[in-house]
């Protein structure tokens, strides 16, 4: 069942590739013979800091801009497409590389290879065989990396006849924010103009893109903060091989190469597809020099993702490890430069990201850059970094970021960001013991004029907003507003906004704040003795501490003669009294005051009503009880599958029983995934935020009532978590590596 699809395997450096081995278009139908909503032409992600490249299986690809506003560059006829062509022509007859129909759809002709930043297509036609790989430089730096990549083609005559070749590869600018992609054009905010140049003695070509609006104030400069993004990149091809000609007709850069092969023989050639926002003829150039070392040699980077990827070679079991790396190169791939507030985030991904081109929302990238404590300490300070500039000085997290820079809450008022701000903040300073990181000065949002503070005092700011703004209900529990990490509950639940915004309580909230305050007041203590701020630290870790209390004297008082938290008090209704949610259970089990004994009774009954017939893990309800057009009694946020809920039970189990701990993550892996569901793509090399689980025929798959599936990948949630639990899991092993690694 798995070679219908693909398999992993191991390159030459030990990184991770995918091998697939399927047809196109894809089809597949669930375990009631339905036709399933997945796209016909499946997609791996190259990229870095500076670029982020969606490779097809068809040979296709879309170059996504996250730098400014989310905007492919070579944005397709349709929605969610890019446009590009490769051709070969022998002796005349021509075949196309690429597309959903073309030689890399049959596996007859064409293996395809997805690794840790390249994609590699060989096909095989009668006396020709062709190599193209494309791939993409690892960033080094926060800053750094360039968006651009390097598309290298071997071509050999393995006949007994001399052939004639011409080879092109072409690429079409046509920059289309991905917030707008499905508006019609001309009813598009900023219009773009398209304007051709070709430097024949330095054999590159470009497209200028030109915004243009008719209001001066929506986008009046580059640095501008606003919705909408005028100043778009350019688009740029060069040629490295001698022979290569580049031209540019319209909006299409084609580099063409022809010569004759006699028996045997072969040719390599090099070329550099890439865009820039400060474009000038010496930036092309500084994108060539980092991509090519000026050799002909074929290269796919693999030696410089070693040196950034985690090696993990304490880890025996070699399946494990291979995803683990797979997870860390996924995020890296995936983490976007902002240019309006310097630093580097990574983004949920999926439908919001690469289909509404929104960052949404705030907590997500708390969660994504967990499991970079361990590793990859430069980028979770820029995420956080990142994170508190979209802070206001009265410790609001803006929600959502979308256009150049521009965050807001888009309706929405939400309770738990700033608990998922002390969750990553916590696990920084508790990995790392790097304290001098709270004297690090950080603006306020949304910058410049803004004032700045330390991050220290981000943190007071964001606690005071939670207990004074957030607060708590009638019953001592910290509010819900109108949504906490469920930010869908107000439109499930049609009530009242003025019934539900100061009424309603939340019992994720409240576990959050006593698992998460039992580690971060310890550790802000700890860090006075080291940065010399024992004053303000005290006072703030003395009001934390009395917060906490009084939550867990609510929370406990609420769980009296329960075997488990309620989920919620919302429009006057008190839910999961006898029907248990998943949200509150991870974090009621990592917190201390409980008891093992209790937390495996918990468990038990987790095991016992939301476990149950699931094969990757618990479902976000026992038994679906909302009523809802959009939402089927066993998907997404009515009772579907989360990494983001079953990454902190496995944590907290871990807390009492490693081993189940252990069966718990594997469980939760993408090796139990496609085992599970091998017949959809979308099981294999990542995954939405969520699965439907067991409870409706479209168990294992995105969600199929709405868009989601649309964009079934990539989402950071499965990978963060899962290797966050990994580390977490195993750190007693990673302090051993450590420590021998220093003896040494």
């Amino acid at each position: 069942m798995e070679e219908k699809i693909g398999f992993w395997k191991e390159n030459e450096c030990g990184l991770p590739v995918f091998a697939y081995t399927g047809k196109l278009p894809f089809a597949a139908v669930d375990r009631e013979g339905k036709k399933v909503k997945l796209p016909e032409d499946p997609w791996f992600l190259l990229g870095n800091y500076q670029l982020t490249l969606f490779t097809h299986v068809s040979g296709e690809y879309e170059m996504i801009a996250g730098q400014r506003s989310w905007g492919r560059v070579n944005a397709g006829k349709r929605a969610d497409s890019g446009e590009n062509r490769a051709v070969i022509r022998i002796d005349g007859k021509a075949l196309e590389l690429c597309g959903i129909h073309s030689v890399s759809a049959d596996p007859e002709h064409c293996e395809r290879e997805f690794g840790c930043g390249y994609a590699s297509y060989r096909y095989r036609m009668e006396d020709v065989e062709v190599q193209r790989t494309l791939a993409v430089k690892p960033s080094m730096t926060i800053d750094g990396g360039k968006s651009a990549f390097l598309t290298t083609v071997e071509i050999r005559n393995v006949g007994s006849e001399k052939k004639r070749i011409e080879y092109l590869e072409g690429v079409t600018a046509h920059f289309v924010e991905i917030q707008y992609q499905r508006a019609a054009e001309k009813a598009r905010a900023v219009q773009f103009r398209y304007e051709p140049e070709i430097n024949e003695n330095q054999g590159y070509a470009a497209v200028k893109i030109h915004g243009m609006v008719e209001d001066p104030l929506l986008c009046a400069t580059p640095d501008m903060r606003s919705c909408y993004d005028g100043f778009p990149p350019t688009l740029f091809m060069k040629g490295l091989t001698e022979g290569i000609q580049i031209s540019v007709k319209g909006q299409e850069i084609t580099a063409v190469k022809e010569c004759q092969l006699m028996p045997g023989e072969m040719i390599s050639l090099q070329i550099i597809t890439g865009y820039l926002y400060d474009y000038e003829g010496e930036t092309v150039f500084s994108a060539v020099e980092e991509l090519w070392d000026g050799n002909a040699e074929k290269t796919a980077f693999s030696k410089e993702w070693q040196k950034v990827l985690p090696a993990l070679d304490r880890e025996e079991n070699p399946v494990i490890r291979r995803e683990m790396r797979w997870h860390a190169y996924v995020l890296e791939a995936m983490a976007t430069y902002s240019q309006y507030y310097k630093e580097t985030k990574i983004p949920q991904g999926t439908i919001y990201d690469y289909d509404w081109g929104q960052h949404a929302s705030a907590r997500d990238n708390f969660q994504h850059a967990l499991p970079l404590v361990y590793y990859n300490q430069p980028l979770a300070r820029s995420v956080l970094r990142y994170m508190m500039k979209r802070t206001t000085s009265i410790g609001e997290i803006r929600l959502i970021e979308y256009g150049n820079g521009h965050a807001d809450n888009n309706s929405y008022y939400t309770s738990d960001q700033q608990l998922f701000f002390f969750l990553m903040i916590s696990e920084y300073l508790r990995v790392t013991k790097d304290y001098k990181f709270l004297l690090d000065t950080v603006e306020y949002f949304p910058g410049e004029g803004s004032g700045v503070a330390r991050v220290l005092d981000h943190i007071q700011n964001c606690f005071l907003f939670l207990r004074d703004i957030v607060n708590v209900g009638d019953h001592g529990l910290v509010r819900l507003l109108n949504s906490d990490w469920n930010d869908t509950l107000y439109y499930i639940i049609k009530a009242p906004y003025n019934h539900v915004y100061f009424s309603g309580e939340s019992h994720m909230n409240s576990a959050m704040v006593l698992s998460i305050f039992q580690t971060l007041i310890p550790q802000l203590q700890a860090a006075a003795e080291k940065i010399g701020m024992q004053e303000q630290i005290n006072r703030l870790t003395a009001s934390m501490s009395l917060y906490r209390e009084r939550i867990k004297q609510a929370f406990f008082k609420d769980m009296e003669g329960r075997s488990f938290p309620r989920r919620m008090y919302f429009d006057g209704k008190s839910y999961g009294d006898e029907n248990m949610f998943l949200e509150p259970m991870g974090y009621t089990l990592q917190i201390q005051e409980l008891s093992d004994e209790y937390k495996k009774k918990l468990y038990m009954e987790m095991k016992r009503r939301v476990y149950d017939g699931e094969k990757l893990g618990a479902r976000q309800q026992q038994i679906p009880e909302f009523e809802s057009e959009e939402y089927d009694k066993g998907s997404r946020e009515n009772g579907g599958f989360w990494w983001a809920l079953n990454g902190p039970v496995i944590i907290g189990v871990n807390e009492f029983d490693s081993e189940e701990a252990k069966k718990l993550l594997y469980n939760m892996s993408f090796e139990n995934y496609r085992n599970a569901f091998p017949q959809y793509w979308s099981s294999y090399w990542s995954a939405s935020d969520n699965i439907e689980s067991s409870l409706i025929p479209e168990e294992g798959l995105p969600d199929q009532s709405f868009g989601y599936a649309d964009q079934p990948v990539f989402c950071a949630h499965p990978h963060a978590w899962n290797l966050y639990c990994y580390y977490r899991l195993n750190e007693s092993e990673i302090r051993k590596g450590r420590e021998s690694n220093e003896n040494e």
